[in-house]
């Protein structure tokens, strides 16, 4: 305690000699070498400069995003569009397929295990591409693949009926159509 009350007082009594003199810069930026300050002052501009980057780049991150959001929505329309298209095309086509499928049986009666094979193919194809352009992907090439294997079933059916017809004819009609096709 006295070492302290001592230099309180001496501290007191050369108070003036002591503001009277300032210490040299050289010695400032020596004692902030030795305590690090330039170093700190270096971290804290870089990380100022990252967090200035971190900033930016999320802004950009967000535009980016929310452009491409609002792009996004024209092809939608484009694909209802096409879902709408489809689908009226897609009743066009069943309608057709269900009225020579009702004029078959009505000339027939049963139709041949063949035929029923063939049509189940073509169906199961028809369904997996349905639920694809339907679910995911409705693109014109599928939507041209879905309509050309609706005209391969009214293909199909109208070959088959062709045939049945031609067995109907009389033995003369007969004749005279395979002159004639020669």
């Amino acid at each position: 305690m006295q070492d302290n009350d001592k230099l309180e007082a001496l501290i007191r009594n050369n108070r003036e000699s002591f503001d009277s003199h300032e210490p040299r810069p050289e010695n400032w930026q020596k004692i902030e070498a030795e305590l690090g300050f330039d170093q700190r002052r270096d971290n804290k501009t870089q990380s100022l400069w990252l967090w200035k980057a971190a900033v930016i780049l999320l802004l950009g991150v967000v535009a980016f995003l929310l452009t491409d959001k609002y792009n996004q929505s024209e092809p939608l329309e484009e694909q209802l569009a096409s879902v709408q298209h489809f689908e009226e095309l897609e009743t066009f086509y069943t309608s057709l397929i269900n009225n020579k499928r009702e004029r078959l049986s009505e000339v027939k009666g049963e139709s041949s295990f063949d035929l029923q094979v063939e049509m189940k193919e073509l169906d199961e194809i028809y369904s997996d591409l349905r639920e694809l352009f339907l679910e995911s992907q409705p693109s014109e090439q599928v939507l041209e693949r879905l309509v050309h294997l609706l005209r391969q079933k009214l293909h199909v059916i109208d070959s088959q009926l062709e045939i049945i017809e031609q067995e109907q004819l009389p033995e003369e009609m007969k004749k005279e159509m395979e002159v004639n096709s020669l």
